[in-house]
């Protein structure tokens, strides 16, 4: 439930303090509560909460704020609450009516803010951040033409004819009729957030792949409506000294590595039609008798396999969208160069640079 407060902020003098503590109106806090639209935050994240039902809701100022500082110290969940806890100025900042030894609210609840908000609540924000300093910046830059007319008129003491006045307005409106103009320079650059995954080989990810279908099979076996039926054989023990033997190998030659990428093809795909044949008691629409987390592998083996075999049957060693992780399909290997490590592992996300010096980034659904 949504329990609004103003984001009309106390002044620096009516924030309650210890005996004898003096705030400073030159803070870093204090300026940048100064720069934020509090009230256009708030109705971006007032709009993921229901207006009557459930409990009375965080004041808006206090989550934002606490988001904030999270992200502006790059500190944990309990960290942020500690600093907060501790700091008069961050708490003056998050919009507290005086200083205060008792946490405002538990780590925990930051966690929840963020699985509330999402990417479009952050979006907003960005939006709203941006056209406000947008607009403090045309303030300036008006009220200093304005102070250069106002010393131009003094030390013009003649008056402006009407032709002149004529002449100026057509110039204006002429202006005005062109087409807009580029301004300034766009940086555009692509980076990747690295994550810490082993180096993947072709025999090493066909291995995965083929444990994790022999565990759906006993998944599968295990709850199933005919558990006299029996178990689809894997020959596991069989595909295990396969790969051991050639992964043993210190520089194998490549007649080796495509007869074991081959064997552990070969079982891999029989792996796969079992399961679809023990897939078939479950009607459609019928939820499957799987954990989630082995449900999401199982959506990748299936995919991971048909990219293997296309490349094992052209003897390339590249494709488009290649899975490098089956935990974390989404990861791509980029070649950065870098000396001791040319292939790094991750996420691509992109990074523009605007004229006005605001950054923004793109990350993949997966990283939001």
């Amino acid at each position: 439930m949504i329990r609004y407060i103003s984001q009309k902020q106390l002044p620096l003098e009516g924030f309650g303090t210890p005996p004898g503590m003096i705030l400073d109106p030159n803070n870093r806090w204090v300026k940048l509560r100064d720069c934020l639209p509090w009230n256009e935050l708030s109705e971006s994240y007032y709009k993921t909460l229901c207006s009557n039902l459930g409990r009375p809701a965080k004041d808006a100022r206090i989550v934002i704020g606490a988001v904030i500082i999270k992200h502006k110290l790059s500190i944990s969940d309990e960290e942020t609450v500690e600093q907060i806890r501790e700091n008069p100025y961050l708490q003056y900042f998050i919009g507290l009516k005086g200083f205060q030894a008792k946490a405002p609210f538990s780590p925990s609840l930051l966690v929840e803010i963020r699985k509330r908000m999402g990417q479009t609540v952050f979006d907003e924000f960005h939006e709203a951040i941006i056209e406000t300093v947008d607009q403090k910046k045309k303030k300036k830059s008006v009220q200093a033409i304005d102070d250069d007319n106002d010393d131009n008129d003094v030390s013009n003491s003649g008056d402006v004819d009407s032709g002149d006045a004529a002449t100026a307005m057509v110039a204006d409106q002429s202006l005005a009729d062109e087409l807009p103009r580029n301004r300034g320079k766009l940086i555009l650059d692509a980076t990747v957030a690295e994550q810490a995954i082993r180096y993947p080989t072709d025999l090493g990810l066909l291995n995965e792949a083929r444990e994790l279908s022999e565990h759906i099979i006993d998944e599968l076996h295990t709850k199933s409506n005919r558990p006299q039926k029996k178990k689809p054989r894997t020959y596991r023990e069989i595909a295990r000294k396969a790969y051991l033997s050639l992964v043993k190998l210190r520089r194998p030659c490549n007649r080796k590595r495509r007869a074991g990428i081959r064997r552990q093809l070969q079982f891999l795909q029989r792996n796969l039609k079992h399961i679809e044949e023990m897939l078939t008691e479950y009607p459609f629409g019928t939820p499957l008798p799987l954990p989630n987390w082995l449900l999401r592998r199982y959506w990748v083996l299936s995919h991971l396999y048909q990219q293997q075999y296309e490349m094992y049957k052209t003897n390339a060693r590249r494709c488009d969208d290649r899975i490098v992780s089956i935990s974390q399909p989404y990861l791509r290997p980029i070649i950065r160069g870098k000396q001791g490590k040319t292939v790094e592992f991750g996420a691509k996300i992109s990074v523009s640079m605007t004229d006005k010096g605001f950054a923004f980034s793109t990350l993949p659904p997966s990283l939001h």
